[in-house]
Order: structure tokens, then C-alpha cells, then sequence
């Protein structure tokens, strides 16, 4: 299992290493894996509070990516496909994948694509679950039944569906961002009448459903031909579908255009603003059990590896990996409970440019695995007392929220 987070709240050296002298501070994993911390911290759900925080078989392994990246196995995760900065960027890159082999498949020559971006009227003050709802009601309005006919007329052969969602001057901003693959090329006149159609029936659906008057951004449309060029085009188009996953980091860590900002960027700041822990824990009930990613039947199945495409591939599962550190599950579950996971697993990424802060963290989880129930508080607290957080310093506190934790773990 890969995973990973946000920037660690370190300084640049530390009795555990030298930082990446970069402002990435890590790889992605790093990144997301802060994140999570983060995310423990402010959530309201528990599932989100457990997610990679023990090990079901006892152990943890690390290893790194051909890329560098560490990647972390043996760990219970929560599966959550658009809160979980952890599951949920695990699950995008597996999807984007599979969107990537299944459009090199259907953009050929003789055939086109449509990148569709569907929103709607939002201002501040909008309840986010009246707006998801209203979203899909005039997906449905629009693109089913009598708008599914129209679009099959026009050869659509498939279509992709991704939720993304920003925050910004008039509050809550869901939006849709879809694929439709046509089994020809459209031309100009198609494209137009082709347009107009949809803008008129998302439009009519909107006012249904919200009562208010559709403006002209609220349908976007751009056709791709069927050449490299195109697949390129709806790939990255997939990924911006695909915020609500985490894929967004897997290009900048965050968008770079538009005014709003990202469920991540909002979860980053959670720690330090309590309007954005409040915001978090409303976008957590506002998109439980949401379907962040929709496609027609079979198009995931056609971005499938073959046979000769998993022997040629370069990266290897996890399962199949060479572990660079294993440690027992009560070292991790302490190393988690002081927020220093992004630090663990940077010193891990940089294990050759500064191996003796490397050889540190090794020798206390070799030590894990033969005083399996330590207290490790002591320790980590050694290591690198710089980067505990300031509200964990008292011993008093590190204990109580380890009690936490393990109250949490004994009550699933």
C-alpha cells in the first residue's frame, strides 16, 4: 500500500536529519502522510481517526518507490475514496491508470472525446448537502433518459464522471468535470447544435432544482480528437476530476488556477484556523457516502493490464518490494501519536544522503521487534524533542493521547 501527505512542521536540520532542501520537504507521500496527521487531529469520524494508525498482523514494513517515494504496507486503512488523504490518493492513482490505458483505447483516429464541465449558482450560506443534491438531480434531469438519446444519436460510446469540489468568496463550489467518448469525429455543426442542446437542458434542470438562473459558465465544453495529443488532454482533465482523490498532489500538491481552494489546502490549514476544522467537519458530513467517481459500464474494465503490459512494468507491488525498515505496530502507533510519521518517513526517502539519522530511526525499530510493548514515548522524545508539537511537550499530554488512541483501536 502507497501512501502519503502534508509539508512537515519541522526545521530544515534536526538530531534526526536534514531535511530536502526544497520547499516540497518530501515526497507526496511525505506530504499526505502529514496530512493524515492532520486530519486525526480535526475529524469527527473514527474511521478517519484509525485510518493507518495500526497494523492487523503486528508489523509495519516501509519500502521505496523506483521513484523514491516511501511506501508503507501492513497498515488497517479506512478506504474512503475522497476524505482519506491516504486512501484516497491510493485510489486515484489506480483509477487515473486505468483511464489513461482506456483512453489510448478509445481515441483512435476515427474517434473524439468531449471534456464537459457541469456547475451550478452557489453563494455563501449554501448548505453543501442541498447543493451535491441538487448537482445530481440535474445530472440526471439533463443527461438521462431524453439527453441520453440526443448524445447516443452523436455515437457516445462511454462517458467518465469525477466530483471536485473548491472553497472560496461564495462558499461551497461542487462542480462536475465529465468525459463523453464518441465513436466518431464531431464537427463543427455538431458541436454546436451538440452544445446547445446541453446547455439548455442543464440549464432548465438547474432551475428546477435551486430555483435560480443558470449563468453561462455553468457548462463548459471542449472536443479532443482521437491522437495522443487528446488522450494527454482528457487524462489531465481526469486528474482535475479527480481532486476530490488527492490526484491533484500526484501533479503540484494543489490547483494553481482558479480562486478557490481545495478540500487538501482547507485540511492543511485545519490545525491552526478552527473556521477551517469547522469547515472540514461540515465538508465530511456534507459528502459522506457521496459518489466522488462514475463511469459507464466497462469503461474501467477496458483500462485493465493485460498480461504482457504487467510483466513489462516497471513498478512492483508493494507485497513484492524489498523492506527497507520493519518495526512493530506499538513503535508506530507512537511515532503517530507525536505527529512525527512525515519525519519518520523522510528519514527513510533520505536514508543515503543522511544515514546516520537513518541508522537512528533503524535501530529503534529493530529494537521494536524485540520489546514489542515499550514505551517508545521516552525514546522519540530523545531523538528529537525539537519536533514534538508545542500542546504534546508535557509527558502528561503524550500519554493521554496515546489512551485515546488505543480507546479508539479497542472499540472497533
Amino acid at each position: 500500500m502507497v501512501a502519503v501527505a502534508e509539508i512537515p512542521r519541522t526545521p530544515a536540520s534536526t538530531a534526526l536529519g536534514k531535511q530536502r532542501d526544497n520547499s516540497a520537504q518530501g515526497s507526496g507521500a511525505v506530504r499526505r502522510w502529514a496530512l493524515m496527521a492532520t486530519a486525526r487531529r480535526v475529524t469527527s469520524r473514527k474511521s478517519l481517526r484509525t485510518c493507518g494508525l495500526y497494523s492487523p498482523e503486528g508489523e509495519v514494513s516501509v519500502s521505496l518507490t523506483e521513484r523514491g517515494s516511501a511506501s508503507v504496507s501492513g497498515l488497517h486503512t479506512c478506504g474512503s475514496r475522497g476524505m482519506c488523504p491516504i486512501c484516497s490518493a491510493r485510489l486515484a492513482g489506480e483509477q487515473v491508470a486505468k483511464l489513461q490505458r482506456s483512453a489510448a483505447k478509445l481515441l483512435t483516429g476515427e474517434r473524439s472525446a468531449l471534456m464537459l464541465t457541469l456547475t451550478l449558482p452557489h453563494q455563501r450560506g449554501d448548505d453543501l448537502g442541498w447543493l451535491l443534491d441538487a448537482l445530481q438531480s440535474s445530472w440526471n434531469a439533463a443527461l438521462s433518459g431524453q439527453g441520453r438519446k440526443v448524445l447516443k444519436n452523436y455515437g457516445q460510446i462511454a462517458y467518465f464522471r469525477g466530483l471536485d469540489y473548491t472553497f472560496g468568496e461564495n462558499g461551497h463550489h461542487p462542480h462536475y468535470h465529465s468525459v463523453l467518448f464518441f465513436d466518431r469525429v464531431l464537427t463543427e455543426d455538431d458541436l454546436w447544435w451538440l452544445e446547445c442542446d446541453l446547455r439548455g437542458r442543464w440549464e432548465r434542470a438547474i432551475k428546477r432544482a435551486t430555483g435560480r438562473d443558470c449563468v453561462k459558465a455553468g457548462l463548459k465544453l471542449e472536443a479532443v480528437r482521437g491522437d495522443e495529443e487528446g488522450v494527454r488532454s482528457v487524462v489531465t482533465y481526469c486528474g482535475k476530476a479527480l481532486t476530490g482523490a488527492l490526484l491533484e498532489s500526484l501533479w503540484s500538491q494543489s490547483k494553481t488556477s482558479g480562486k478557490g481552494r481545495t478540500i487538501w489546502e482547507v485540511l492543511s490549514s485545519a490545525d491552526e484556523n478552527e473556521k477551517d476544522a469547522k469547515l472540514w467537519r461540515e465538508l465530511e458530513v456534507g459528502f459522506h457516502k457521496r459518489r466522488w467517481f462514475v463511469c459507464s459500464r466497462g469503461l474501467l474494465e477496458l483500462g485493465e493490464p493485460s498480461e504482457e503490459e504487467i510483466c513489462e512494468a516497471p513498478e512492483l507491488e508493494a507485497s513484492e518490494r524489498t523492506s527497507l525498515v520493519v518495526l512493530a505496530d506499538s513503535l508506530w502507533r507512537a511515532i503517530a501519536s507525536v505527529s512525527l510519521t512525515p519525519a519518520f518517513l523522510l528519514a527513510c526517502e533520505n536514508h543515503e544522503e543522511d544515514p546516520e539519522a537513518f541508522a537512528r530511526w533503524k535501530g529503534l525499530c529493530d529494537r521494536s521487534l524485540v520489546v514489542r510493548w515499550g514505551d517508545w514515548t521516552e525514546a522519540l522524545h530523545e531523538l528529537q524533542p525539537s519536533k514534538l508539537p508545542r500542546t504534546l511537550q508535557n509527558r502528561r499530554e503524550i500519554l493521554k493521547r496515546v489512551r485515546t488512541l488505543n480507546q479508539d483501536l479497542e472499540s472497533l
